[in-house]
């Protein structure tokens, strides 16, 4: 009975796990031996659910695309050091991240019109778009987005998943 309980309980943890952000916790990456063998059977489900909590927070997927430094002002702290996309930035040692930025648009998303929408990032930046042209998708929450570096110093941003870009300019 204690082992179906323990079943249910990792797999409701699962597909809440999974609805929030598709996260593959430790149950599901290891096999029940392996689960056994490492101890994490003896963890309590308070435990257990911090530690995949911590795993995610830690993973290389949710770091990437993101300078994360801990700091007081976390992601605020990163985008007022990131100086690309500025017509004035000081000169920037070359790291090879120069040239693309990634990251989602923060709430709902539905396009751009004319040459006055605002993109407001997760990451802290904001960019306006700088040419006349327009661009309508369906609602997205939190749509992710790239912003590239074009020629002579101007930057596109295009969702992903579609070729539609515009040229913006970063204005904080």
């Amino acid at each position: 009975m204690k082992k179906l309980l323990l079943f249910t309980l990792i797999l409701s943890i699962h597909f809440v796990a999974h609805a929030q952000d598709a996260f593959s916790t430790l149950e599901e990456r290891m096999s029940g031996k392996e689960f056994k063998e490492t101890g994490l059977s003896k963890l309590t489900d308070e435990e257990l659910a911090a530690l995949n909590e911590w795993v995610r927070r830690h993973s290389v997927a949710t770091l990437e695309n993101s300078a994360v430094h801990t700091t007081a002002q976390g992601v605020a702290a990163d985008a007022a050091s990131d100086t690309r996309g500025f017509e004035n930035q000081a000169k920037r040692k070359d790291d090879g991240n120069d040239d693309t930025i990634h990251s989602n648009i923060v709430g709902d998303f539905t396009g751009w019109t004319g040459n006055n929408t605002i993109f407001k990032l997760e990451n802290g930046m904001v960019w306006k778009q700088a040419e006349n042209d327009s661009f309508h998708v369906r609602p997205t929450e939190n749509a992710e987005i790239t912003i590239k570096k074009g020629m002579m110093g101007s930057w596109k941003l295009s969702m992903v998943g579609y070729n539609n870009s515009v040229r913006v300019k970063r204005i904080e």
